[in-house]
């Protein structure tokens, strides 16, 4: 069982710690000291009290969004950090606001992107799957993401050729109706018909 606090120095200390660590707003703050006192209310408010002076939430929130769009986070993906740490929604909007171009330079956005999209073909991920991916969570750049993908991938054939190999120790490839459900569970992946078809003939 956690150990409740009971004195004020150590709710204090406890406080301390907690926003060094978490870099909570002050309502995540309240709630977990309320926690950690046992709901003790009137000791909670002394420690919140003192906690106000030292925690100014629109530098937290500036702070935290920085750190995020340098971790080339999405806008939604911030915003919904954000939320869950309870800070107020004004404060969230204007911040964010604020770092409105950040989040539509691709200069910003293309490393990352790029490792992504490497770490998909690695995978053998088809190129209509990793697009569709991608641009879902990256809307802004969705033809710097399409170009991207043709520049690492322009051919498909690899990747077809490995998830067939794959397929093949599920199902016979020698028999029709077998290699009928691997062409059809390539086809699911998101792999074109004439890809697959023109990787077969190889076979």
């Amino acid at each position: 069982m956690p150990k409740i606090l009971t004195t004020e120095s150590s709710l204090l200390n406890y406080a301390a710690w907690y926003a060094m660590r978490y870099f909570p707003s002050l309502a995540k703050l309240r709630e977990a000291l309320m926690k950690k006192s046992a709901n003790a209310e009137p000791l909670v408010n002394i420690i919140m009290a003192e906690m106000g002076q030292y925690i100014c939430e629109e530098r937290t929130v500036d702070g935290l969004v920085r750190m995020y769009t340098e971790q080339s986070k999405t806008r939604p993906y911030i915003e919904q950090k954000l939320k869950a740490k309870k800070f107020q929604i004004d404060i969230i909007e204007t911040t964010l606001e604020a770092y409105g171009d950040t989040f539509t330079s691709w200069n910003n956005y293309e490393n990352t992107i790029t490792r992504k999209i490497q770490d998909f073909l690695i995978k053998n991920r088809s190129r209509r799957y990793i697009s569709g991916a991608l641009t879902g969570k990256y809307p802004n750049f969705k033809q710097e993401i399409y170009s991207l993908i043709e520049t690492l991938c322009p051919d498909e054939s690899g990747s077809i050729q490995c998830e067939f190999e794959k397929l093949s120790r599920k199902h016979d490839a020698n028999n029709p109706k077998e290699r009928q459900k691997i062409i059809q569970k390539l086809l699911l992946k998101g792999f074109p018909y004439d890809g697959i078809k023109k990787s077969l003939r190889k076979e």
